[in-house]
């Protein structure tokens, strides 16, 4: 009997580090990444509406100084997700291309358009098949909006703006041990019409990173939109051109003993 437990106590000590060694190797599968799936939706293309004036969030951005210059009465920046969970800055900030002189006398401004609005889906599978990230990103503005006279008639100078931009993750479920964040960052307003005719432009990154205490990666999502309602995806563009360049193929090396 002695023999037999004395045996078995062996096999037990012979085989814990094999275990533990598997428990390690399925613990390291859980913390890494094997896939990602992003996919760009577009929901809404809008209508034409009335807008009420948004909230000047930018108090600096002054006066006129250069005909057709626009300027970001929102913020240039904000948190769409902290630490794995909505920002609550996301609710209350947006960003805006628009002439500095046209945001006081709202009531001057019409032909608004939208709201034009892109589901931005975002999985992230480890090696064990289990999806630790799953996001959804709302991508919300409106576009077209331009001056008139009191009468309702175009004026002679007359551009097409955008305002109201906003990002949001209506949905997110992200793992235990997963840290997941997104910031949305914009760039200055551009025009790229013409003095007498603006067309508002704008850039809007999407700034994430994804840890775990066994990995890390960070990278940016990148759109274009601009005030006729044209939206790109440069992220997704990117890498399909990516993908389509064919892998560059080594010469086999010759070796002469001679």
């Amino acid at each position: 009997m002695r023999s037999m437990l004395k045996s078995a106590a062996v096999l037990a000590a012979m085989s814990f580090p094999v275990l533990q060694g598997c428990a390690y190797a399925a613990d390291a599968d859980y913390y890494r990444i094997q896939s990602e799936r992003l996919v760009v939706t577009e929901v809404s293309s809008g209508k034409e509406v009335v807008l009420e004036r948004p909230p000047l969030l930018n108090p600096d951005c002054g006066k006129e100084k250069v005909v057709g210059e626009l300027v970001n009465t929102g913020v240039a920046a904000w948190s769409v997700v902290q630490s794995g969970a909505p920002s609550g800055s996301a609710v209350s900030s947006y960003a805006s291309a628009l002439p500095p002189g046209m945001y006081m006398p709202w009531s001057a401004v019409a032909g608004w358009k939208g709201p034009r609005e892109y589901v931005f889906d975002y999985t992230a599978v480890n090696p064990a098949g289990w999806e630790v990230v799953r996001s959804k990103f709302l991508i919300s503005y409106y576009y077209g909006g331009t001056e008139k006279e009191a009468d309702g008639s175009p004026r002679a100078t007359a551009g097409r703006y955008i305002t109201n931009l906003t990002v949001k993750a209506p949905e997110l479920d992200v793992s235990w041990g997963w840290h997941f964040n997104v910031d949305a960052k914009i760039s200055n307003p551009m025009n790229i019409g013409t003095v007498k005719n603006p067309l508002a432009f704008m850039r809007l990154d999407m700034v994430w990173s994804l840890s775990t205490m066994l990995f890390s990666k960070s990278g940016v999502w990148t759109f274009e939109l601009d005030g006729a309602g044209n939206f790109k995806d440069l992220y997704s563009e990117s890498k399909s051109l990516t993908e389509k360049i064919a892998p560059v193929e080594q010469p086999e090396a010759s070796v002469s003993w001679n």
